[in-house]
């Protein structure tokens, strides 16, 4: 069915034809170059259609019966037979010799040409296939040529076979060596040009493509580069420098590069027309376009090659309108932008379709000639599209320097929403901070209020009981002096970062919060500091069974009396709290042009790493959590108030048993206090004062304290 209507055309042609030709017919006279529609006149032909013909079938005198060509060119469609044309020649010429079969083609899947003398000899000229490297033609050119010679005078035939997967149509010429020289290069004058602006616009897409990496100029120099295959390939370049060793590709070249030219001219049509965007019915179009050349190759390229070449020449031409289409629905709205895309187009479309209807239904063009038409066509296509792509770099650049100044300017405003927020953010970890540090504080107070309150609720006992009333007033005043000055370091440490100053818990003037973490004017020493600590925990130690002693082997000597006493009371606390029997000894030592004060107490031991890890606020050891309890703040209180202090807090590594703690306390001035210049100013504390003196100079220590001198 599909081979019926060219077959009726031809049957239709050829009785139209018969009689003009049949007073033309015998040998075709040589006076120089032959073109086709010479020999046209001349070609018999027959369609081998079981490809059972031989050349010899022909050289006989009982040859076979062959019909006029029915028009001005070899054209049969697309058929599965071989044909055979049949030349007779002679050679009217006076000095010419050597002559040139011309077949105006750069391949086709199998083509013999032989010369057969007037006697019947048979001399092959040309004989190609698909297994045939471009190697194995006689003249190294594009296109196939035949070489032969005729003497003056001399008669012969000229026999041509060929099947060409594609279209029938093949134009064909017989040269002298001078004529063919003229046309070659003529040839290759029109391929230069035509290669020089391809190769120059696909270095210009490739570079806008390294340069700008958007997606329309890929698209562009692979539809360019598609372009330029297919015109080298119909030219025979590609087969003669590309691929000469490759004929079976060459074969189904033609469908390669065609279907590149409208897969990637659709790809580029939809990158640069932005149909997604813009047309979403023609974008789909498009992709459909693009979808069915692909499909098509897919399933026909081995199932039926030729019916595959038939359908992809209809296709150009539904692409190419499909394309110019798709520039007029965008130019409606966006003529500007598109103008040079749709110029391009509308020059491709006239040639595009004067090949369709050429391959497609023999409609020949005799004014020009068709290929020539299309390479004017591509080229003047290219420019218009080379334009399109500097059009489309300014587009980039002006799209690009209103994208930078929108982004500097978000940048701006970003950079001010980030200040504010840092500014937030820093108000926030400071009122953390300060939050912190009044939990911290709290915890810290109520640690260090349970053990002078459990000593003076001890010596109140104690008071109405043993009704030693001096020791017990000492003990109590000690107490109560150091939780009215712990209340009052509190109340300090938590005001305001101004430095205002605060009332006096105790009943006095307003004191400076700048002396809370200093030595104050009339404070107690050390010794006092730390007869008052040993008094204050003696009836904790008594109870527990064990022994306090109060070791000063060092004189007295000026010092932050609140801080020292904050440290002491916590490291003899938890020396109490830990140790089951045995004693705990306060000492004072000189320690370079400073003193130390040691807590020693038979306990468990407290040195290395668990030192180092007991002075984490909240760290309890594992080993001290069934010994009694805690909350794990003492030690840290002892490194905390001494780091504020610039004293230094270590244990000692050389004990086999127990625990040494020491405080270095650098900078304590060295003096023989009298007991009036400790007198403070408050009468509460000069009562606690009073009450140590009178200890001290009695000698005589209350509940197991044996302080030394």
């Amino acid at each position: 069915m599909p081979d019926l209507f060219p077959l009726l055309l031809l049957v239709f042609m050829t009785l139209l034809a018969a009689p003009a030709d049949a007073a033309n017919r015998g040998p075709l006279i040589l006076s120089g170059p032959a073109d086709i529609d010479m020999l046209a006149h001349h070609f018999d032909y027959v369609l081998d259609r079981d490809w059972a013909l031989r050349v010899d079938d022909f050289a006989g005198p009982s040859s076979v019966a062959m019909q006029p060509l029915p028009g001005p060119v070899p054209d049969f469609g697309y058929t599965p037979a071989r044909i055979w044309l049949r030349l007779d020649v002679s050679n009217g010429t006076g000095g010419t010799n050597d002559w040139l079969f011309f077949v105006h083609a750069n391949f086709t899947q199998q083509i013999a040409i032989y010369r057969i003398g007037v006697g019947g000899d048979v001399a092959t000229l040309l004989d190609l296939d698909t297994q045939s490297p471009f190697g194995a033609r006689p003249v190294d050119y594009p296109q196939m040529v035949a070489p032969f010679a005729l003497a003056p005078g001399e008669a012969a035939t000229l026999l041509v076979a060929y099947y060409s997967q594609g279209a029938s149509r093949l134009s064909m010429s017989v040269e002298t060596p001078e004529s063919f020289a003229v046309q070659a290069r003529l040839n290759a004058a029109k391929n230069y040009v035509f290669y020089g602006m391809m190769g120059i616009l696909i270095a210009a897409a490739v570079l806008a493509l390294v340069m700008f990496r958007q997606m329309v100029f890929a698209a562009y120099a692979a539809y360019l580069f598609s372009v330029f295959l297919y015109v080298a390939h119909a030219d025979g370049t590609t087969f003669q420098y590309i691929w000469p060793h490759w004929p079976a590709f060459n074969s189904m070249a033609s469908v390669a590069v065609g279907s590149g030219v409208m897969v990637f001219g659709g790809l580029f049509a939809i990158a640069i027309l932005q149909t997604s965007i813009h047309h979403p019915i023609m974008h789909r179009v498009l992709l459909a376009v693009v979808a069915s050349v692909v499909v098509l190759d897919i399933v026909l390229w081995a199932i039926d090659p030729q019916l595959l070449k038939q359908l992809l020449v209809i296709m150009i031409s539904i692409t190419t309108m499909t394309l110019l289409v798709a520039g007029l629905v965008a130019a409606r709205r966006r003529f500007r932008e598109v103008r040079f895309y749709v110029l391009g187009w509308l020059a491709t479309v006239i040639p595009s379709t004067l090949f369709t209807a050429r391959h497609t239904f023999g409609i020949e063009t005799e004014r020009f000639n068709l290929y020539d038409a299309v390479r004017v066509a591509l080229v003047f296509e290219a420019m218009m599209m080379g334009l399109a792509i500097v059009d489309r770099f300014n587009q980039l650049r002006q799209s690009r320097r209103q994208a930078l100044e929108e982004s500097l300017g978000q940048a701006r405003r970003n950079l001010a929403l980030g200040e504010r927020l840092a500014l937030l953010e820093e108000r926030y970890a400071l009122a953390q901070a300060l939050e912190r540090r009044r939990a911290e504080n709290a915890m810290d107070t109520a640690h260090d209020l349970r053990q002078p309150m459990h000593a003076l609720r001890l010596s109140i006992r104690q008071m109405f009981t043993d009704r030693a009333a001096n020791a017990d007033a000492a003990q109590i005043e000690s107490a109560l002096d150091y939780m009215e000055r712990l209340v009052a370091e509190r109340l300090v440490d938590d005001g305001d970062a101004g430095g205002a100053d605060r009332p006096s818990p105790l009943g006095g003037e307003a004191e400076p919060a700048a002396q809370a973490h200093g030595k104050e004017p009339g404070e107690p020493g050390i010794h006092d500091v730390l007869r008052g600590i040993a008094d204050m925990f003696a009836p904790e130690a008594q109870a527990k069974g064990l022994e306090l002693r109060l070791v000063l082997a060092a004189p007295d000597a000026g010092v932050a009396s609140y801080p020292l006493m904050r440290i002491a009371a916590n490291l003899v606390s938890n020396a109490i709290k830990y140790t089951r029997q045995g004693r705990v000894v306060i000492g004072l030592r000189r320690h370079g042009t400073g003193h130390r004060v040691e807590i020693h107490d038979t306990g468990p031991g407290l040195s290395g790493t668990v030192f180092e890890e007991a002075l984490h606020r909240g760290h309890r050891l594992e080993r001290d959590r069934s010994a009694a309890e805690g909350s794990g703040l003492g030690l840290a209180v002892v490194r905390e108030t001494a780091a504020a202090n610039g004293w230094r807090v270590t244990a000692c590594e050389g004990r086999r048993t127990g625990a040494t703690i020491r405080i270095e306390l650098a900078g304590a001035s060295v003096h023989v206090p009298e007991l009036q210049s400790l007198v403070p100013e408050t009468s509460v504390q000069k009562t606690a004062l009073a009450s140590i003196g009178s200890v001290a100079a009695t000698g005589a220590p209350q509940s197991a304290v044996r302080p030394t001198a």
